[in-house]
């Protein structure tokens, strides 16, 4: 399999993994896709986005980001902390209380299963070109120029 053939598989897999976990844990299923999104990137670094941030990176008007917080945060899923440095400014929190604890760890519990199971198939010195090439990849993936 070359290359194209490998990413295409690779995002198609992606997909239908992210529609199997929204289909069958209830706290997602009350969640439309793009909520979801915006709590897989938020849980994913908390305290690191500001609404203002994700606009920018999103490439989206800041009312529409701040309307999808205020929702995400009025339904318990978000909490906002003001930057005590620069008080105009609020990093976002997810709130993982606001999940069964099963649905919490999912995405904890999916990447130590692939972890350990890479660690079984290949040597540290793959698993870190590996390592290299998925941050590349994601490098690649959020390139303004897309």
């Amino acid at each position: 399999m070359g290359i194209g053939e490998a990413i295409t598989k690779f995002f198609h897999d992606m997909g239908i993994l992210e529609l199997r976990i929204r289909n069958e844990h209830p706290a997602y299923a009350k969640l439309s896709y793009n909520s979801s999104l915006y709590l897989d990137i938020i849980s994913a670094h908390q305290g690191e986005y500001t609404p203002s941030k994700l606009a920018d990176m999103l490439h989206i008007a800041r009312p529409s980001v701040t309307q999808k917080i205020n929702v995400l945060e009025k339904a318990g899923y978000v909490t906002r902390k003001q930057n005590p440095a620069d008080k105009r400014e609020y990093f976002l929190y997810f709130n993982a209380d606001s999940f069964d604890a099963d649905t919490q760890f999912i995405y904890t519990k999916l990447n130590k299963q692939i972890s350990e199971s890479m660690e079984q198939r290949y040597s540290k010195e793959e698993i870190e070109k590996f390592s290299e090439m998925l941050s590349y990849i994601g490098e690649i993936c959020l390139d303004e120029r897309l």
